[in-house]
């Protein structure tokens, strides 16, 4: 079995060394690198490219887990991000799931709740701790389908998309944006997978029908 490799990111030693621990004894992750601040995740997630990361979301001094995240999501969309809190109020809870993450828990859930986050959550059915009462999660849940969070793209993504869509190939987008062709590739596929498209075909008439093709100009002023 090829292992999900992890990335854990929490200012504080002893509970990325719990975590560390927890997974040490599951078969299908594998811890590949650990932070200790949202300047630390960004990196970590351009150097080793987890498939997933478990980060906190308030760190003492630079960036905050959710500042992060939000730039981890625009930079590298095919990492899943589930984010480990304390605070259990409705407010800090769709501030973190207005960023379009796969999953939150609470530091003091239990380390079942915590894999069974990593295993199940996605962007269209993010994982909430199971303690929340089921109105509220369904609020929550709710709430954020209505805002169009998990349909919407990121700006970057919008960028791709156009220049997809006026008839740029990965390469040249690459070079546009100053990304490389494989970040380019997963923008792509994630484009593609959100809008529910098929083709390249599918992708200019929703192009069109959406108003981006006009939308070039200014993107190359």
């Amino acid at each position: 079995m090829n292992k999900k490799k992890l990335v854990i990111i929490d200012d504080h030693p002893l509970v990325r060394k719990g975590l560390r621990l927890i997974f040490d004894e599951e078969s299908d992750f594998k811890v590949i690198g650990e932070g200790s601040s949202g300047e630390e995740a960004v990196l970590l997630a351009e150097r080793l490219n987890p498939d997933a990361m478990l980060m906190d979301v308030h760190m003492p001094s630079g960036l905050d887990g959710v500042t992060a995240a939000r730039h981890i999501r625009e930079l590298h969309p095919q990492i899943r991000l589930i984010m480990l809190t304390m605070f259990d109020d409705n407010a800090h809870i769709e501030k973190m799931m207005a960023v379009g993450v796969e999953g939150i828990i609470f530091k003091h859930d239990d380390s079942q709740e915590i894999i069974e986050a990593l295993r199940t959550g996605n962007l269209r059915s993010p994982y909430l701790p199971s303690r929340l009462p089921d109105e509220v999660r369904k609020r929550i849940l709710k709430k954020s389908r209505n805002a169009g969070l998990f349909d919407a793209l990121s700006p970057r993504e919008t960028e791709v998309l156009i220049f997809l869509a006026n008839g740029f190939t990965n390469k040249e987008i690459s070079s546009k944006l100053f990304i490389s062709v494989k970040t380019v590739e997963t923008h792509r596929s994630n484009i593609m997978r959100r809008l529910q498209l098929e083709s390249r075909a599918d992708l200019v008439n929703y192009a069109l029908k959406n108003g981006y093709i006009e939308s070039l100009k200014s993107l190359e002023e």
